[in-house]
């Protein structure tokens, strides 16, 4: 990775400040602002004009990776809307360990963790293998 930058960096010591930035292109300002409204760091940067590149890449950050576990959660949560509990046994979830079809014990919340460290709730239905006993929320 250390050489990929290095190669990165280099290729852009032949271009010039224009090029670098990306001000060239015209519809990069109105996507970035719209952007930066969007995520609040207009406001942000607003009450922090004196702003280290630190803090704002920081900030920068914070939103984005709140911004990323809310999209992850509203993505899963589009296909949780099925309940599974009343399906045929052939089009159940099956056990992890031994295979046998799932019994729904209920919807339950499990929190989990992206690696942008934010949290994500999900909601979804809990189930249980009638014959070894193991519990599990259903990949999907």
């Amino acid at each position: 990775m250390v050489e990929y930058r290095k190669t990165i960096r280099e290729e852009k010591g032949n271009e010039s400040q224009k090029e670098q930035t990306g001000a060239q292109c015209p519809d990069a300002s109105p996507v970035s602002a719209g952007l930066q409204d969007v995520l609040g760091m207009t406001k942000w940067r607003k009450e922090h004009p004196k702003a280290t590149w630190q803090e704002i890449e920081a900030a920068v950050d914070e939103r984005i990776n709140q911004l990323r576990a809310q999209m992850i959660q509203d993505v899963i949560q589009m296909g949780e809307t099925q309940d599974w509990s009343q399906h045929p046994e052939e089009e159940r979830p099956r056990c992890a360990t031994c295979g046998e079809p799932l019994l729904a014990r209920g919807t339950q919340t499990r929190w989990l963790q992206t690696t942008g460290g934010e949290a994500v709730k999900l909601r979804r239905t809990y189930g249980t293998c009638p014959s070894c006993g193991g519990g599990f929320f259903p990949p999907g």
